[in-house]
């Protein structure tokens, strides 16, 4: 996946979090947009999560997922 794609979904005016799924399966939730740093060359995310960080080689992230709304029923 491009940095591009990432960046992308933290830029959104009302941020949304959203799951970087990646090819092992593993997910990475991204809760807040200031929880994520690239490397300079933009090939690897760094992402907080309360006190651990998830090292992405976004080589290997398959897709980016955002949660949908889900509507209650009666």
């Amino acid at each position: 996946m491009k940095a591009v794609t990432v960046e992308d979904a933290l830029r959104k005016r009302k941020f949304i979090p959203f799951d970087l799924v990646l090819d092992n399966a593993r997910v990475v939730r991204v809760k807040h947009p200031e929880c994520v740093m690239f490397n300079e060359a933009k090939t690897v995310a760094v992402v907080a999560d309360g006190e651990h960080l998830h090292i992405v080689d976004l080589d290997h992230v398959s897709n980016l997922t955002m949660p949908t709304k889900r509507v209650a029923t009666s």
